[in-house]
């Protein structure tokens, strides 16, 4: 069963990320009104899986905040930097944000710091450089999407709330037991549902309702997959070790995002981009050991 739970969070993650880039390449906009409305179909999720039995306490108010937070710059950035770049190496970075759950849990958690845990750093690093060498141009070839100086900010907010996330869900878990899954999760999408709708209407105006009536079925299953998602990966942080559960996911996620942007949306890699994206995996499964 466990096996199942991690196959599905793959193609989850894969989901969503497909869902965003489709949107994106047929939307000259709409990353607040796509972002808002796929947290209300998450958040739709919760409540319907919750049924009647959610109880509600003040105490998850704090976590929730943080991972709305998160959550909300996680969502808007990853769809940007997935529109403004490379779908194959979007992932990939966004995927290094387990560092950020792993070196504080060095520090807040008491977790120890290994030699693995160094080689891994290494690899990430050797695998950001790499990354950024980009494939030269060929006369037969179609003009590529350069990784532009906007990219690098949008997949580093992107990186920095996905990591962040991570932190503020195994945080609440730790504080609560395990308890409060769809309640937290409820609470903490209906606050990023608002604020993400107050930065539509203000930065998307009269294009908001444009947005919401093009991007319907696709917010509906990125929304949909992200609850997924996140109800599992709580489901399997109580039932397998992170060190195995996080490896899995993340190598797994990049590898299925970079074939689907290499097969269907020709997305071109250098020789060395792909070293790059096979140390990133490593990186991933080695600072996660």
């Amino acid at each position: 069963m466990d096996a199942l739970y991690l196959i599905l969070i793959i193609l989850g993650i894969a989901a969503q990320n497909v869902t965003r880039k489709i949107y994106s390449k047929s939307s000259s906009g709409g990353a607040y009104t796509f972002s808002a409305l796929s947290a209300l179909v998450a958040l739709s999720f919760f409540a319907i899986s919750g049924g009647s039995d959610l109880h509600f306490t003040w105490k998850i108010l704090p976590h929730a905040i943080g991972f709305a937070a998160t959550y909300s710059l996680s969502i808007v950035f990853t769809f940007l930097s997935i529109k403004e770049g490379p779908l194959s190496l979007t992932s990939l970075v966004t995927s290094y944000s387990l560092l950020i759950p792993t070196i504080y849990g060095l520090i807040a958690w008491g977790e120890s710091f290994s030699l693995l845990f160094a080689i891994g750093l290494a690899l990430l690093i050797v695998s950001i450089f790499l990354i950024r060498m980009e494939p030269k141009a060929e006369k037969d070839q179609i003009e590529k999407k350069r990784l532009t100086p906007k990219w690098l900010l949008y997949v580093i907010l992107a990186f920095i709330g996905s990591g962040g996330c991570s932190a503020v869900q195994k945080g609440q878990q730790l504080a609560f037991n395990g308890t409060y899954k769809n309640e937290f999760m409820i609470v903490a999408l209906g606050i990023t549902f608002v604020a993400i709708t107050i930065c539509a209407l203000c930065f998307e105006k009269k294009e908001t309702l444009t947005h919401a009536k093009r991007g319907l079925y696709l917010y509906v299953i990125c929304g949909a997959a992200n609850g997924a998602v996140n109800l599992m990966v709580m489901i399997l942080s109580l039932r397998m070790p992170a060190s195995v559960m996080f490896p899995i996911i993340s190598a797994g996620g990049i590898l299925v995002s970079a074939i689907i942007s290499m097969t269907f949306y020709k997305e071109r890699l250098s020789n060395l981009q792909k070293v790059g994206l096979l140390l990133g995996v490593m990186s991933i499964v080695i600072l996660n050991i």
